[in-house]
């Protein structure tokens, strides 16, 4: 070797490095399920080993997908803590009553008065009615949760399953 340096050490290998599914959650500060869902939408590189195992590309970032709050101070900021009541909430975010409540005792909706009338934070019914009615758009119906457990949009795991079970239920309820 005329610079006295193997030629091994010289070559620079880009070897890609994956962690088992739970060293990464635990690396991102996210659950096992919202890493799987993030994986499932391409957000997260992966492979599958045929043993079922996933492996997390160690060079995947995150934190690079905003949480509910930057979201909501990104797009509903100035409306932030500002209170309004449901059936306001009902009528400006054509969303139903019950539907707000059951948001809110599923903890998607802060209360910013429990008096009454109840009042709720406006930034985030106006988040959650936001994805309400592109799921509506998209042919989601009831049955699915609105966010997951990091309160950013729930993703279907099987969405192509979803669309054909509702195109059978359709075509049952036509022919009835």
């Amino acid at each position: 070797m005329p610079n006295g340096k193997s030629p091994t050490t010289t070559l620079e290998l880009d070897i890609p490095t994956y962690l088992p599914l739970s060293e990464a959650a635990g690396k991102y500060n996210l659950s096992e399920n919202v890493l799987t869902q993030l994986i499932r939408t391409g957000k997260i590189e992966a492979v599958q080993l045929p043993s079922g195992e996933l492996l997390v590309s160690a060079n995947s970032s995150p934190q690079k997908i905003k949480t509910k709050e930057q979201i909501i101070a990104d797009k509903y900021g100035p409306l932030k803590r500002q209170p309004i009541t449901v059936s306001e909430a009902s009528q400006r975010y054509k969303v139903l009553n019950r539907t707000i409540r059951e948001w809110v005792s599923l903890n998607y909706i802060q209360v910013v008065d429990d008096g009454y009338p109840m009042k709720i934070d406006e930034a985030e019914i106006a988040y959650c009615a936001e994805i309400f009615h592109e799921r509506k758009a998209a042919g989601v119906r009831s049955g699915v949760p609105l966010l997951d457990e990091q309160g950013l949009p729930y993703e279907l795991k099987h969405p192509e399953l979803s669309a054909i079970r509702r195109r059978k239920k359709r075509r049952s309820q036509e022919s009835d």
